[in-house]
């Protein structure tokens, strides 16, 4: 009678660890297609974001929408590293 019960818990015991076993590969799993799906929406999001970041969109815009114009060359200071005096 010992050795059956001691049978029927073992029985018992294997059966909860491979449900249990089964429910975390599927948590697994789930968990694996969510981060997939991730990396794709980032990658996305990271080619829209050059796409945006363009310099001639930039240009375009600063032009027909802001109204920008080049300043004309004798407007233009250029100013090198380490040659900046102080008065």
């Amino acid at each position: 009678m010992t050795l059956f019960l001691i049978l029927v818990i073992s029985g018992l015991g294997i059966v909860t660890a491979r449900h249990e076993a089964r429910k975390l590969f599927m948590a697994q799993e789930k968990e694996q297609a969510l981060a997939k799906q991730f990396a794709t929406e980032r990658d996305q999001l990271l080619l829209e974001q050059s796409t945006l970041a363009m310099h001639a969109r930039v240009e375009n815009i600063a032009r027909t929408q802001l109204k920008m114009v080049m300043p004309a060359a004798t407007n233009v200071l250029v100013i090198q590293p380490g040659k900046i005096r102080a008065r």
